[in-house]
């Protein structure tokens, strides 16, 4: 029997999502809960790497399930083994031969960046530049392997003074998402121009930009098809009570973050 998760995490606490000697991972700590429910030896395949500070909403995993275990392999009874920080909420059962990193269609992200003087008309401008398939080898990390994908939506809105970045496409290289943000940021505050865009997709020139922050980053969500997901609005509600404390904490930190930096100006003068 094979099973499908849907995972959320806050990605501030873990260094990455793959596992990684001597450092506390995603992976680590939900082989561990599987493996202490005896549903499995802890093994599982997920859908993508993320890298340390990246939050997830949609991440997917899939595992083998022993049938004298079956009636475990549910979110509610994995989250009561996993930290609050982690959390599954929707399952399905799947073929023995689905793969949650090869079978999906698509994989899409969110971006949260501060939006304070962007120009966002600029900055749609230059994403329609990034739609479509070009190769990406210079919006990564790695260069090395194939680096063309199809990058299927690139939509941006303001909120609150937040540009939200909703990215969808084939499948991502390393810091891809989060190279494309730094790219639109430095679009939108002038400082580069859609010339400059447009040399970037030359795979002839070897150019680059350095990554934005990991911290604004989600994993939204992973297509797949044939795949029925059982929400579980328990598992829901627990997990948003958890965020809502995590959010009450994190709002005041801001706060506390603006008043330090805010009197830092004052006091210059």
């Amino acid at each position: 029997m094979k099973v499908a998760f849907k995972l959320g995490y806050l990605g501030r606490g873990y260094h990455g999502f793959q596992l990684q000697p001597a450092a506390p991972t995603v992976q680590a700590v939900v082989g561990r809960a599987l493996r202490s429910l005896g549903i499995n030896d802890g093994s599982f395949c997920y859908a993508g790497r993320t890298d340390r500070g990246v939050s997830a909403l949609g991440q997917v995993i899939d595992f083998y399930v022993r049938p004298a275990k079956a009636d475990l392999a549910v979110p509610r009874v994995v989250n009561s083994r996993l930290p609050t920080d982690v959390w599954a909420w929707a399952w399905a059962p799947v073929p023995e031969n689905f793969s949650a990193r090869h079978a999906a269609l698509w994989r899409e992200y969110r971006y949260h960046l501060p939006g304070g003087g962007l120009d966002l008309e600029a900055m749609r401008e230059a994403a329609g530049e990034l739609l479509g398939v070009h190769d990406f080898r210079n919006l990564s990390s790695e260069k090395r392997g194939p680096s063309i994908r199809n990058l299927m939506k690139l939509d941006l809105t303001e909120e609150r003074g937040i540009v939200v970045i909703d990215v969808r496409a084939d499948g991502f290289l390393w810091n891809m998402v989060r190279k494309m943000a730094k790219v639109l940021e430095l679009v939108g505050s002038g400082d580069r121009d859609l010339a400059w865009v447009g040399a970037l997709l030359d795979p002839r020139t070897n150019r680059g930009v350095a990554p934005a922050p990991a911290e604004g980053l989600v994993m939204m969500d992973v297509g797949y098809p044939g795949v029925n997901w059982n929400i579980e609005p328990y598992s829901l509600r627990m997990a948003k009570e958890r965020l809502d404390k995590a959010w009450k904490i994190d709002l005041a930190l801001a706060e506390t973050t603006g008043v330090l930096a805010r009197s830092m100006e004052e006091l210059r003068g």
